[in-house]
């Protein structure tokens, strides 16, 4: 097995007093130049690049890509379809993303692997939490690559805090801690008499524990996003309703975090495969479809110039994000990009909706006509995959399956998905048939499934309301 080397430990980007002050900052940095992170040995042993990049992409959708791509505005994604192969991913209702991410993690329903909305009760009383990763009762992928082998990053999966031990590392959703902060200070912080932002700590949010000291350099708050910066999604930075950016601006915030840590980390610990979620495809899709005239929706000029660019714009920025991770990788590095469902205009309830009558979809039971929809997308190239091949229709259950089978692992018969076998090369399968063993479920029980707490729980709630997700 590849040993991995211990990176260069960064400077803080801001003080936290939560960690003590200078004393403890020295500490960490004294402990950490001297304790490898577990997996790690001498650098000369670590050459190595990622086999496999993986692409969590919530909601993204061929009703966006397909024009985008037709009109040149997506050059990293274009490239990755005509060089392997793509097609819909097919999810299931109720189109949840905890359930659906966690069944592309694992290949199994949520019936089986026990993670079947957005919340769970507390035991002992009457309030929910968002759901946690110790909850599901199957083993990822990232659990299944760890024992055969193959070492692993993973980087803001949904859900996956707390972050499992991994041959690796793993960064938490939760270790983004700016879950809701519309007031100026988010859930499960306060600030300092100098105004600056004081996270509470709580473990849990990477793997190794010690590797959040090196992830703060990499947090991005949404105050900390610039007009300017901002301005790349709409028409211009003088924007006429903060509240309206407001949702552009926490998400991006979240996702450039993710994007610039996981860039870093991929870098300094080479995993053999990495996967990565990012979360404004969706985010921006529900609060900034609706300005879009192209969609057959009649909105104001002025807010149409305004928003309604915002959805295609991150998209835009996805694509910079593939394309980064891309350039770091070998040329014969795989990539993955999956979705766990679509997003789409309900064509048939958007007169109803323009005469004031009260609707609902029929997948997300929202009162606007755009929603979810069940074909999500895939697109896989790699050595040994076809390339510019319009795969058959796959579903979430089949994504694990597929990364198992592409890297030589054995496939669980008891998963409910199968590899995508058509996107293989015929001389490929040949040479390396898909290998399936009875289970990858051995060891016993996984420990404790009963929802954990955390200091952004409510933030988190707050967030999900705001999406009409729960109550």
């Amino acid at each position: 097995m590849r040993r991995r080397c211990q990176a260069a430990v960064p400077t803080y980007r801001r003080a936290r007093a939560s960690r003590s002050g200078l004393r403890r900052a020295i500490a960490a940095v004294v402990i950490l130049s001297l304790v490898p992170v577990a997996g790690c040995g001498n650098r000369e042993e670590a050459p190595v690049a990622p086999k496999l990049l993986v692409f969590g992409l919530d909601a993204a959708t061929w009703n966006v890509i397909t024009p985008m791509i037709q009109s040149g505005e997506l050059p990293n994604i274009a490239r990755l379809a005509r060089e392997g192969s793509f097609g819909n991913l097919l999810s299931h209702p109720p189109v949840q993303s905890p359930p659906m991410w966690t069944t592309i993690a694992t290949g199994f329903m949520p019936e089986v692997h026990g993670i079947d909305g957005f919340t769970a009760p507390l035991e002992g009383s009457d309030r929910e939490v968002p759901v946690t990763s110790n909850m599901r009762r199957v083993k990822a992928f990232w659990n299944i690559l760890s024992e055969n082998e193959t070492s692993v990053g993973v980087v803001g999966w949904w859900p996956s805090w707390p972050a499992e031990e991994v041959d690796g590392f793993m960064v938490a959703q939760r270790a983004w801690p700016m879950n809701w902060s519309r007031n100026g200070i988010p859930f499960g912080a306060t600030r300092d008499s100098n105004g600056e932002l004081v996270v509470q700590d709580f473990p849990g949010r990477t793997y190794p524990e010690s590797l959040y000291e090196q992830l703060e350099q990499f947090i991005v708050t949404e105050e900390d996003i610039t007009a300017a910066e901002l301005g790349r999604f709409f028409a211009d930075s003088g924007f006429t309703d903060p509240s309206r950016e407001f949702h552009a601006r926490w998400v991006y915030a979240k996702d450039r975090t993710f994007t610039d840590a996981g860039l870093w980390l991929v870098e300094r610990y080479r995993p053999d495969v990495f996967a990565i979620f990012l979360h404004g495809p969706d985010v921006t899709a529900h609060y900034y479809w609706g300005y879009q005239t192209g969609e057959g929706f009649e909105v104001d000029e002025a807010e149409a110039r305004m928003y309604g660019g915002v959805v295609r714009n991150y998209y835009r920025f996805v694509d910079e994000v593939i394309g980064r991770f891309v350039a770091i990788a070998p040329p014969d590095a795989a990539v993955l990009v999956v979705s766990d469902h679509g997003f789409e205009t309900v064509r048939e309830l958007v007169e109803p909706w323009k005469q004031g009558e009260e609707i609902r979809t029929e997948i997300g039971g929202k009162d606007v006509p755009w929603d979810h929809s069940l074909e999500g997308v895939y697109i896989m190239r790699g050595p040994g995959i076809r390339a510019g091949y319009r795969g058959p229709d796959a579903a979430v259950e089949d994504v694990t399956p597929t990364l198992l089978a592409y890297l030589g692992i054995p496939v669980g018969e008891d998963m409910a998905g199968r590899p995508i076998e058509a996107v293989f090369e015929p001389d490929e399968l040949a040479a390396r048939p898909v290998q399936y063993v009875a289970t990858h479920e051995t060891g016993g029980p996984r420990g404790d499934e009963t929802p954990l707490e955390s200091p952004v729980d409510e933030g988190i709630k707050e967030k999900l309301r705001s999406l009409g997700y729960i109550e």
